[in-house]
């Protein structure tokens, strides 16, 4: 089986060969949230961004009970500290608990591109390019859910980039969406969305020929590294088809599956996001966030299996996935295993606010701002990855939670009624232990042992 047939690349996306998922993604029941990304207020000539508006929103696995206060971490994020530099000025700052988005993370906060409605148009004229109208074999309802996901990803996990940057960027995010689409589907012949094995392939490859040309154009420097890491992920997709099927370890699959996953292009569009063609990281500006590289490199992948989980069971997914590796390793339930995974993304988050930390204030580093901002980048992308994840529409083929009507107003805002139902997973567990492994040795299922089903909840939208 595919490797990627698991939801595992790095945009958790429906696959070609689901059309039911897809097609309830697409149905007309399924409310289009649309409104302007700004408005202008009578005597004031600065626009007012809001956000991308969102269809849903749930949590795969946190207690209802849970009252462990949130750490003050990552002050950066905090929001007097977002407003007194230039470094967020192409982005808003999203309060999810506003959003009635669950956000059981020590992150304070996610923030998303204000060019979400040109990212949107970018992603979509490319898609035109590629797949004429009178000769789209995708259909309109697939390429409408590419857009989707590839503006959502894009916004989310890259907001500090200026206008030219997101549009690019969400073009690339089309090609990597394209490209494991049919890798995963055996469509290895179709060289309009495939990413090519070498640079000079003598075959031309239509997305990759033209998103290449536009990156080297728009920084040669920057973008001949990133040009690079798609070539090498595209390259390590291909060979990924047959992998493992077991792992001895957590630590074995998280290697195994940060190369699948994308992990390191991911992080190269991230730095890409903040340079400029003027500039480029040094190796030592590269080498001191090595380690905070690869503690957001495990959150960003364990985020995407934990929050896809569901939706690859319900589809008949047998393929790899975090959740199912701790399962099968330690012998206990899946929702102790989703417990388990979330855990270790908390933790791993205390290691990344102590790592920026530990950057921010060791004199004898010699970390310059270059490296700090860098840094910052990356947990940002961290954070708007679970801000894509927990409202992201592929993900509700089987929890849908959240529905929210679209009635927009004239001056951009939503007229939402509160009518929305929240079915979030709520289990209540006694004696929860705060250590991963004597959860795991516990091994008893959430909702047999507490007796309390998920239930679905009326929660109040603000308008």
């Amino acid at each position: 089986m595919s490797i990627l047939s698991t939801s595992r690349a790095f945009l958790c996306h429906p696959r070609l060969l689901r059309p039911v998922s897809l097609l309830r993604i697409l149905s007309s029941n399924t409310p289009q949230c649309r409104r302007l990304t700004q408005t202008l207020q009578l005597g004031d000539s600065n626009p007012i961004y809001y956000p991308r508006p969102i269809s849903y929103a749930f949590d795969p696995a946190t207690p209802a009970n849970q009252s462990d206060p949130i750490p003050q971490t990552f002050s950066f994020l905090h929001s007097p500290n977002l407003t007194q530099t230039s470094e967020y000025q192409h982005s808003i700052r999203l309060n999810p608990q506003d959003l009635k988005v669950p956000w059981p993370t020590s992150l304070p906060c996610a923030l998303q591109s204000q060019y979400w409605r040109e990212a949107e148009d970018a992603a979509s004229d490319f898609l035109q390019t590629l797949f004429a109208s009178n000769n789209n074999p995708k259909g309109d309802k697939y390429l409408t859910a590419v857009t989707d996901a590839v503006v959502s990803y894009a916004i989310n996990l890259i907001p500090l980039c200026g206008l030219a940057r997101i549009k690019l960027l969400s073009r690339t995010f089309v090609l990597a969406f394209l490209h494991d689409d049919a890798v995963d589907a055996g469509n290895v012949s179709d060289n309009n969305v495939l990413i090519p094995i070498e640079r000079n392939s003598p075959t031309p490859h239509k997305a990759f020929d033209i998103l290449s040309e536009e990156i080297l154009a728009a920084d040669p420097i920057n973008g001949a590294i990133l040009v690079e890491d798609i070539l090498s992920w595209g390259s390590t997709s291909r060979n990924h088809q047959q992998g493992p099927t077991h792992f001895n370890s957590l630590d074995e699959y998280i290697a195994y599956g940060l190369e699948d996953f994308g992990a390191t292009l991911i992080l190269r569009c991230v730095e890409f996001s903040i340079t400029t063609p003027c500039s480029s990281s040094s190796p030592t500006d590269l080498q001191s966030v090595s380690y905070l590289k690869s503690l957001c490199a495990k959150h960003l992948l364990l985020t995407n299996d934990l929050y896809s989980y569901a939706k690859e069971v319900a589809s008949g997914d047998a393929g790899l996935n975090a959740v199912r590796v701790v399962q099968d390793l330690m012998g206990v339930s899946d929702s102790s295993a989703k417990m388990m995974i979330r855990f270790m993304l908390r933790d791993l988050e205390r290691q990344m606010d102590e790592e920026y930390t530990r950057l921010l204030t060791s004199s004898s580093m010699n970390v310059n701002e270059v490296q700090l901002k860098h840094a910052r980048a990356m947990i940002i992308a961290v954070a708007g990855n679970m801000f894509f994840s927990a409202t992201c529409d592929r993900q509700y083929t089987l929890q849908l939670s959240m529905t929210i009507p679209s009635h927009t107003g004239a001056t951009g805002r939503d007229s939402r009624q509160p009518h929305i139902y929240d079915n979030i997973n709520n289990y209540r567990i006694p004696g929860l232990s705060s250590s991963c492994l004597m959860y795991a040795r516990s091994d008893f299922s959430m909702q047999a042992k507490s007796g309390i089903k998920p239930q679905p909840r009326q929660v109040p939208l603000r308008p």
